[in-house]
């Protein structure tokens, strides 16, 4: 008799995994006729080298000060996932995200990892400040998560800046976005300890425990 998973993996062998998209904006959030528009672009995915991974890795982002959020992920899951615009390893993998919002004063104030047993975060919401102006894209670089562990929920992102290639996918799924600038994020490290400089000096011993070297 054929398991019910095994018959599961070859029904979406024969007609694929379900898309879905990586971002999810807040209708408060979202621009109108009257607001114009700012973007705020970047990768979100799994480090190449991890050894252990989540299922779905997230950014948060909200308006300093007032009410609704956004996110950017990558879902990887063998019946739904959001696409793979970059692709280093089997799952070195990550998930171009373009949001589009009203122009104004944001922030990146958490992040989510789940692994489906376990789910993590930071206890405490911190601040990445962006300010959006009319007309803008805001690339915000690539953050790639890793976990410690097999089963834990202890995860990182490790960031770092691809702009010219992710310039080039925007402009070859979004043609309407202008030209990428880049956000200055160099007291990233300062706010909160879940996401490290992939080529930092606090990054060398993180990276060895990540891809199991150590």
């Amino acid at each position: 008799m054929i398991r019910p998973f095994v018959l599961l993996a070859a029904l979406l062998a024969l007609s694929g995994c379900y898309s879905l998209p990586s971002t999810k904006i807040a209708e408060n959030m979202r621009p109108d006729s009257q607001s114009g528009v700012a973007y705020v672009v970047g990768v979100v995915g799994i480090w190449p080298k991890a050894v252990h991974t989540a299922n779905e890795q997230m950014l948060l982002i909200r308006p300093r000060g007032g009410e609704g959020f956004a996110s950017a992920r990558l879902y990887n899951q063998i019946y739904g996932r959001t696409p793979r615009d970059v692709r280093e390893t089997w799952h070195g993998i990550g998930s171009l995200f373009v949001m589009p919002l009203k122009p104004g004063r944001y922030e990146i104030y958490n992040l989510h990892f789940d692994r489906g047993n376990a789910t993590a975060w930071s206890r405490e919401d911190f601040s990445i400040p962006l300010e959006l102006e009319a007309g803008k894209a805001y690339y915000v670089g690539d953050f790639r998560a890793g976990c410690l562990s097999a089963t834990g929920a202890k995860c990182v992102f490790l960031h770092s800046d691809h702009l010219e290639r992710d310039a080039a996918l925007v402009r070859a799924k979004y043609p309407q976005v202008p030209s990428l600038q880049r956000v200055d994020l160099e007291k990233m490290e300062d706010v909160t300890s879940l996401i490290v400089k992939e080529q930092g000096p606090k990054a060398s011993m993180l990276k060895a425990m990540l891809s199991g070297d150590l």
